[in-house]
This record gives C-alpha cells, structure tokens and sequence, in this order.
C-alpha cells in the first residue's frame, strides 16, 4: 500500500499526493542525545546544567551547535576536543538504548506499508554502520560525511532525491526536528515537511515561527497519517 497525504501550503488543502518514500533525520528524531550531550559535559568538567544552559543559548541564537564548544573552551576548538576525547577512550558511541522508544516501531509500520524508509542527517560516516548495528530499519542510510554535504545546504536534499530515482520530489517526505536545518529546507525541495516537536532545537524554535506542514509530537502518529487514504 502506498500512503496518502494532504499537504497543507498556505492554509489551503492541496491534491492528495502519494508518499512513496520518507526520510528520517536522526538526532532528537530518532535518537535521544541526551547521552552524548550529557557526557560532552562530563569530560569538560562542566556541570551538566551549566553546559546544557550554554547549548540552549546557542540554539536561541540560530548558532551552529559545534558554537558551543568554543563558548565553553575558548582556546579549543571541536575537532581538537573530539581527538582529545577518542584519545582518552570517552567517545560516544550510539546504542540501541539511544532510540527513542517510538522510532522503530515507526519505521517497520511505514515499511510494512510499502513505503520506503531512509535516514539522512548531519552525522559522522561511522552513525551509518552504527544504525545498522543498532537494528534500525531502513532502506537507505546515509550521512552529511559520506554525502559531503551538510543541511540546510539544498544539495543535502538533492542527494536524497538521488537516491530515490524515479520519485518525484512530492513523493517524498522528510522528517526531522529543526525547522531551520529540516522542515524549510525540504519543503522548498518539494518534499513533503514534518516538523517532530521534540528536542531542544524544536521546542525554541517552534515558539518563534509558524510550523509549516505537518507537526508531530512523537512519532506514533506518522504511519497512520502517511497512510491515509483521501
């Protein structure tokens, strides 16, 4: 069974368009980060307050969240940190206890379903394997590193569509929790928007902007909605 849709733009209904494949994003989409944020904070020596405050204000000020690094340590930068930590034997490592307890549930009702079933972010190459090992199911799993291209650049969504050959770009959904880094981005690809309202990301930046699309606050919801006959 393909899913159905209605897309909403402008606040008028459109024709109903069949969703043949969706794609995921994976922090505070489909994994909890609360892990890696909380053990960044640990291995700065930082408490875990004042480090998850710092985030928050650079997430309020539309920052790239590596920003908070050089917030915290001036004289450093990620990439020296992140070598630092993997040489002390602290690297985040994603488990399967990191999913949040909706994605994959999720994710095997929209395959069951017939629609095919991608995870793309901003990640490191080595996520890729590491969602494979942790038994996600999906299709095509791709990341930023292997892609060479990080969102909200247009060509992030351009490689998705590439990797749907034959679908047109309003087959195609897109899942994900910024409405900077995700929602905006694919819609103006021609995919169809879904904003997850979970995370710190969505939840200050849902307070200043109108969710366009469709807007979720979990994932049990999605398959049904995709589904959906008109």
């Amino acid at each position: 069974m393909i899913g159905k849709v209605t897309a909403r733009r402008g606040g008028e209904r459109s024709k109903p368009v069949a969703i043949k494949a969706v794609f995921f994003d994976v922090g505070e989409t489909l994994v909890d980060e609360s892990r890696e944020w909380a053990e960044w904070a640990d291995f700065l020596g930082l408490s875990r307050l004042t480090f998850f405050a710092a985030l928050g204000a650079v997430i309020a000020r539309g920052e790239h969240h590596r920003r908070i690094f050089r917030l915290v340590r001036p004289d450093s930068d990620f990439q020296q940190l992140q070598q630092q930590r993997e040489q002390a034997g602290k690297s985040y490592r994603l488990r399967a206890t990191d999913l949040y307890p909706d994605a994959l549930p999720c994710l095997r009702r929209l395959r069951q379903a017939g629609i095919l079933v991608g995870i793309a972010g901003n990640q490191p190459q080595a996520v890729e394997q590491a969602l494979r090992l942790a038994g996600v199911p999906a299709d095509i799993i791709r990341s930023s590193a292997s892609w060479g291209v990080e969102k909200p650049d247009p060509r992030f969504f351009q490689q998705i569509l590439a990797a749907t050959p034959g679908l047109k770009p309003s087959e195609v959904a897109y899942v994900g929790d910024r409405l900077d880094n995700d929602v905006l981005p694919a819609r103006q690809a021609g995919m169809l928007a879904v904003f997850l309202r979970r995370g710190p990301w969505a939840l200050l930046q849902d307070a200043r902007r109108e969710t366009p699309g469709i807007a979720l606050d979990d994932l049990h919801a999605l398959p049904a909605i995709l589904c959906r006959q008109p």
